[in-house]
């Protein structure tokens, strides 16, 4: 448990998925770790992600891979922490209609098959076999299967993070919001709260979205914009969806409430342009019938929940993890697939705050990336 008298080795600030997964990392190798976090661990960004774990899309290669390690990270995180963390395998399906998009997906799938990617090409037949209440065309002859892909419960997974984190020490500080980071010559020399401030040796910056203006005060440029997504959450199918699937306008997945969980590209530009007034049932309404056209028990639920989420976007599209330019103490994380990258990121990070030589996966990520821009 967390001993107050005990000043902490190292301060997180924030904690969705990828501040939890820093914290537990730290804790567990003896680091004494305070997190603070503005609102509830977990909801904001982790709270509203699709959460599919994977590297599908995740271009260029080096990229690509980092995401297939953080997909591995998470096996490994399991076994350690069991069935709390909230991960979930089964892989994940995908079809393609119309020529061009097809002609994507192949080329797609050789790519990815090339690097080692666990990915193969079903038959229509064996991917109703599957998920028997799939609605597949018969046009489509065949579908991808990706059987290492999943998906995490992230309020779940933080939750258990910070309790493993709290059983070895972690002061978790929940409803408390940073003012400031006070900065002295190439220091972060304090946190600076409502209530006081707080002191560490070392500082990590989790804050996804708000990364820029947070940082900005300390004369640091990291650009991640801000990218607002819509996902929905049905009531109970008389079927269960048993993984991610991926259709023509459509993803889906199980929700942790039993539900279906809904997303579509096109329908998260609706909410990025930050103008419709309409009620976000409303909005979502076509995720409910592209849903019952792929997914036959979808027909007969009911959207129960609605909800935006503001996902972090660096400039280049491609995660920063590594010190802050001009500081020795204080590191940086944000990234877009910050589910998929949270526990290798947890750990890659927490061995360089400790002292271990900088991680070769991290190069192509550093923040100094951005400074002759």
């Amino acid at each position: 448990m967390a001993n107050p008298d005990v000043a902490p080795d190292v301060a997180i600030i924030g904690a969705g998925i990828v501040g939890a997964s820093v914290a537990y990392a730290l804790a567990r190798r003896g680091a004494h770790v305070v997190v603070l976090e503005a609102g509830t661990p977990g909801s904001g960004t982790s709270g509203t992600s699709f959460a599919w774990l994977n590297s599908v899309r995740k271009e260029p290669e080096h990229y690509h891979r980092l995401n297939a390690a953080g997909m591995a990270a998470y096996r490994e995180l399991a076994s350690e922490l069991g069935d709390d963390l909230g991960y979930h395998t089964g892989g994940s399906l995908e079809w393609a209609e119309g020529a061009e998009d097809t002609r994507e997906l192949r080329e797609r799938v050789a790519r990815l098959a090339s690097r080692g990617y666990a990915v193969e090409w079903t038959s229509r037949e064996r991917a109703l076999a599957m998920e028997p209440p799939l609605q597949i065309p018969r046009t489509v002859d065949d579908v991808v299967f990706y059987s290492a892909d999943g998906w995490l419960d992230a309020p779940r997974a933080v939750r258990c993070l910070l309790a493993a984190a709290r059983a070895r020490g972690a002061d978790v500080r929940a409803s408390t919001p940073v003012r400031a980071l006070r900065r002295r010559n190439d220091r972060v020399d304090a946190i600076a709260l409502a209530d006081g401030d707080v002191a560490a040796p070392s500082v990590v910056v989790c804050v996804g979205p708000a990364t820029a203006a947070f940082l900005a005060p300390l004369d640091t440029t990291i650009p991640v914009g801000r990218l607002p997504g819509l996902l929905a959450v049905t009531s109970r199918p008389s079927s269960p969806l048993g993984r991610v699937v991926h259709a023509p306008g459509i993803h889906l997945r199980p929700d942790a409430s039993g539900g279906l969980l809904l997303g579509a590209t096109d329908v998260d530009g609706v909410v990025a342009d930050g103008e419709s007034s309409t009620p976000l049932l409303e909005v979502a309404k076509p995720l409910l019938e592209r849903a019952g056209r792929v997914f036959a028990p979808a027909r007969d639920v009911r959207l129960v929940d609605a909800r935006v989420g503001v996902r972090p976007m660096p400039a280049d599209g491609h995660t920063i993890a590594g010190r802050i330019p001009g500081l020795t103490n204080a590191w940086v994380v944000a990234t877009h697939s910050g589910v998929t990258l949270g526990a290798l990121l947890g750990r890659l990070v927490a061995d360089e705050v400790l002292g271990k030589p900088p991680s070769p996966e991290l190069e192509a990520f550093r923040p100094g990336r951005f400074a002759s821009r």
